[in-house]
């Protein structure tokens, strides 16, 4: 909640970096391959509109900044991954609803503009933005003010009011398009009585059924005229997105015997400079796999190698080496305090240029800032009773202007450390001021729970980790099959003899990250959707995370309707299938010469099933599962009939209605109307977007940039 609570984190200035290195890499290759070669510099194109690499990575780099920013943390791989599809979206929806727009030629005004934004209804993007934070009262005299001063504000501002007022035209565009739609769809008196009589009206019946279980495969010839046939029926079933089928040998690299003796031994050794050490910290710091902990901990919290005995331990003993999460450990006991578990404080927090929490706004030097907060200190320490309203007033922390400072209770450690350990020092209901880098804090120590012993470590940590001799030796394996594989050898075979295991995957997406057992695989990924990658082609040997991979590609899915040969195996069982419901519904129709359902079920050896309550909307037949066509034929039907055969998705039933309960349809049709008006008119944004997007040109190149 508060500013301090968590270190911000540079990684976004790293990313931006790594950004621009990956890019300058990628078109440095592509330029070397010619003219022909320059669509590769786009990311993808939508209707004939390019999106650059160059754009597309800006804004990607800008969600991760606001991800960092809201969780305080880097985004990992998969937070990347998704935010990129966000982006990529988010740019698809952009493209091809300004294009429909401009079509369609629906604008906005500048007097709608003004009204969205000085009228009566303001658009709630600045109901959000000029609210006040304590009440959640909208004040459109500050929006005034805010463009009053328009000109003399700082050039990132204004740049985000211009977006702000883009969003508002945009999300106001949209809405004209939306309704344009609606008012296109009305609802017929025949219609909203169709509805209320499928809705309302219900039956009981009973049935009895056959399987396309009971008869064997091999009862069943299809020839490749019929299975074309089927093929041509059904291949819409199977529209699929470009994927790649892949096997790998996947060989990850584990610590030998040897290197666990070598980790141990450099442990050992650092133990015994260790004793002689009088900066501890800084030791750790400098020949530690982890940087030192400054945290207290309380009994429970530490390991159990060394919980509790270091508790009644001396400062400066130590204990191990011991083993934990693959790793050799020593441990010193460095202090021992009293503490609180918990902690209660308020703060004005004062920034200067340069301080964590500054922003462009921020305009005191840091002598200038040490010198608010002790004038500070001075007042709240003469008036108490002003530190809540001098929070709301001078704070550089945003929540201050919602909790007027006050931080609520937070666990020891939970701060930064300074802050931490100047309320732990100061005894409730003091007021000091401490330095972090976030700028001077000015603190009211308000409460503390009971306190309670708490010790704090230092951990000597030397992780166990596979050294030169055992990477080459995992190397050499792979790359003796490797090389088996590219001279002929079968890839299951020779990895089989080499004692090597293969791992599939099925279907990888050309936007994937993980294959199994490896959680970063974007370079195999790359490799298998490559332009010069065809199915039965070895890779090179990858180097992934401590782990050895090289991949076949089994199979390639283009983007579309697949082949009749790719799926020959699903088409030929809906072929036969087809055919056995056909034998099926031969033999129910020669049965029901003889009558009633009773009787055709006592030829044919079926049971007699039951079903009440039924109505045209119902879409599961008990103990059958979903079965539209069956329960659709039943409302064709009239009360005392039987009918058969009736073809469904498990097999083929005779059906019999026992009970049609037929709603009388009222008059007055208006809340029916309303209903299926509103349905149409929720899935009016998904749909009509949904629409343009499938008949839409794009194409997407982010696999040879990710």
């Amino acid at each position: 909640m508060a500013v301090i609570q968590k270190i911000r984190s540079y990684s976004g200035l790293l990313i931006a970096v790594i950004g621009i290195g990956l890019a300058a890499f990628v078109l440095g290759d592509f330029l070397g391959h010619g003219p022909m070669q320059q669509q590769r510099f786009d990311v993808g194109k939508v209707e004939g509109t390019s999106i650059p690499y160059q754009q597309f990575d800006q804004r990607v780099n800008q969600q991760m900044d606001n991800w960092q920013q809201q969780t305080g943390e880097s985004p990992g791989s998969q937070q990347a991954f998704q935010i990129r599809q966000q982006v990529w979206n988010d740019m698809v929806r952009e493209i091809l609803l300004e294009e429909e727009l401009e079509n369609l030629g629906i604008a906005v005004k500048a007097e709608e503009l003004y009204e969205m934004i000085h009228g009566s209804d303001p658009h709630p993007i600045l109901i959000q933005s000029f609210s006040d934070p304590a009440t959640g009262t909208y004040d459109p005299q500050q929006v005034v003010e805010f463009l009053r001063n328009f000109d003399r504000m700082d050039p990132q501002v204004r740049s985000q009011w211009v977006m702000l007022e883009e969003h508002i035209k945009s999300d106001r565009r949209e809405d004209k398009y939306n309704q344009l739609i609606s008012k296109s769809y009305g609802v017929p008196d025949a219609l909203a009585a169709a509805d209320f009589s499928h809705r309302n009206t219900t039956a009981d019946i009973r049935f009895a059924y056959k399987t396309t279980d009971e008869i064997d495969d091999d009862q069943v010839s299809v020839s490749d005229r019929e299975l074309r046939a089927v093929y041509d029926n059904h291949k819409h079933r199977f529209r699929q997105e470009a994927s790649r089928g892949l096997k790998m040998v996947v060989q990850p690299v584990h610590p030998s015997e040897t290197d666990q003796e070598n980790a141990m031994n450099e442990i050992l050794e650092l133990r015994e400079e260790m004793q002689d050490v009088e900066n501890i910290p800084a030791f750790i710091n400098a020949v530690s796999d982890r940087r030192f902990d400054p945290t207290y901990y309380a009994e429970g919290e530490l390991s159990p190698q060394i919980d509790p005995e270091i508790f009644d331990a001396q400062e400066g003993d130590i204990f191990g080496p011991y083993m934990e999460d693959n790793a050799y450990v020593v441990s010193m006991l460095v202090d021992a305090q009293m503490r609180p578990d918990s902690m209660r404080a308020s703060h004005i927090l004062i920034s200067y240029q340069g301080s964590q929490s500054a922003t462009e706004q921020t305009m005191l030097a840091y002598d200038d800032a040490q010198q608010m907060a002790d004038s500070l200190l001075g007042v709240v320490r003469a008036n108490p009773n002003r530190f809540p309203e001098l929070a709301m007033e001078m704070s550089d922390d945003p929540s201050a202007a919602a909790n007027q400072g006050d931080l609520e209770w937070f666990r020891d450690g939970e701060m930064v450390q300074n802050f931490n350990e100047a309320v732990v020092e100061g005894t409730v209901g003091s007021f000091l001021t401490v330095e972090t880098d976030f700028g001077f804090h000015v603190v009211q120590v308000t409460d503390k729970s009971p306190l309670t012993q708490k010790v704090q470590v230092a951990n000597l940590i030397r992780n166990i980790e596979p050294g030169n001799r055992t990477y080459q030796d995992a190397y050499s394996a792979v790359s003796r099959f490797a090389s088996e594989v590219r001279e002929g050898a079968d890839f299951e075979e020779a990895a089989a003899e080499a004692g090597l295991n293969v791992r599939e995957a099925p279907r990888v997406g050309p936007m994937d990250v993980n294959l199994p057992g490896i959680d970063e695989g974007r370079q195999v990924v790359q490799w298998a959707f490559g332009e010069d990658t065809s199915v039965g082609d070895f890779s090179r040997i990858f180097e992934l995370d401590n782990t050895f991979v090289v991949a076949t590609l089994a199979e390639k899915r283009d983007e579309g309707i697949p082949s009749l040969s790719q799926i020959r195996s699903q088409i030929m069982s809906i072929a036969r299938d087809e055919k056995k419901k056909e034998m099926i519904a031969e033999e129910i129709t020669q049965a029901m010469a003889n009558g009633s359902l009773d009787n055709v079920a006592g030829q044919l050896g079926l049971e007699v099933a039951e079903a009440n309550d039924l109505t045209f909307a119902s879409n599961n037949l008990p103990g059958m599962g979903p079965e539209p066509k069956v329960i659709g034929s039943v409302f064709a039907m009239s009360e005392g009939t039987a009918k058969g055969p009736v073809i469904g998705n498990s097999g083929v039933f005779i059906v019999e209605v026992v009970r049609m309960d037929e709603e009388v349809v009222p008059s007055n049709l208006t809340a029916n109307k309303r209903r299926l008006q509103d349905a149409f008119l929720n899935r009016v944004p998904m749909d009509a977007f949904e629409a343009i997007k499938n008949r839409a040109d794009i194409e997407d190149n982010r696999a040879m940039f990710f």
